[in-house]
């Protein structure tokens, strides 16, 4: 899931970066791939937020001490 996340955040950057790379910044190809890039960047924290809760339920099961 982590690579999952990382995916997200990959793509993101990339949709950034060719929103930036458009000359006109009023077109909507723009404005969709800020979007876009909002979206996958709203994936990556859902499944990050997750896999914390996870590795906490894990560490508490097992008995492990908390190490934040």
């Amino acid at each position: 899931m982590r690579i999952l996340a990382e995916y997200f955040r990959a793509q993101a950057e990339l949709c950034r970066e060719m929103a930036g790379a458009l000359s006109r910044q009023d077109d909507s190809v723009i404005s969709k791939l800020r979007d876009m890039a909002a979206e996958f960047d709203h994936n990556a924290g859902a499944l990050e937020r997750w896999l914390a809760k996870e590795a906490l339920a894990e560490a508490l099961q097992t008995g492990l001490p908390n190490l934040h």
